[in-house]
């Protein structure tokens, strides 16, 4: 269960509690958070490590509105995101 207060507009707040958080992400993934999903709401994040690379895969509360994101710690998107 995230943290998100009712009615937030802002990617980056809210979101888990609880093992990986919004506040661990690297620059580079809020940023690309921000800008192909500025007002989705984080369910959960899975930090993973796929050939090598860290990534993140990030789940939102919405998830036929916003299907699950991988993406690197680069701020690359892996897969998804798809509006």
């Amino acid at each position: 269960m995230g943290a998100a207060v009712d009615n937030d507009q802002n990617v980056l707040t809210g979101g888990p509690i609880v093992g990986t958080t919004i506040q661990d992400l690297p620059q580079a993934v809020k940023d690309t958070l921000q800008q192909r999903v500025p007002r989705a709401e984080i369910a959960d994040i899975d930090k993973t490590s796929r050939n090598g690379q860290t990534m993140y895969e990030i789940t939102f509360t919405q998830p036929r509105k916003h299907p699950e994101m991988d993406i690197a710690d680069d701020g690359t998107v892996l897969s998804g995101g798809q509006k």
